[in-house]
């Protein structure tokens, strides 16, 4: 029996949402649309920020850079597994 082809070509977890993991898939989510970048915190506090219109950090064309990949190839979630 075929398999269905995969949305994605390749899928990446990042642990931790902070300074350097959020900012840094989604500039990996933003240049591979292939790729099914997930962004895990124990903290629901920091996912919701970054499920929200604001971030939990500023940096200049981050908040338009995530809201163009979030839901599409960007997850943030609590859930690691």
């Amino acid at each position: 029996m075929a398999s269905t082809p995969s949305e994605y070509d390749l899928k990446i977890c990042c642990m931790g949402a902070g300074y350097v993991g959020g900012p840094t898939m989604a500039v990996i989510a933003s240049k591979s649309p292939r790729i099914k970048v997930t962004v895990v915190d124990l903290s629901k506090a920091q996912i919701d920020a970054w499920n929200s219109s604001t971030l939990p950090i500023y940096e200049p064309g981050l908040t338009e850079l995530v809201l163009s990949v979030r839901g599409k190839n960007l997850f943030f979630s609590t859930a690691v597994d």
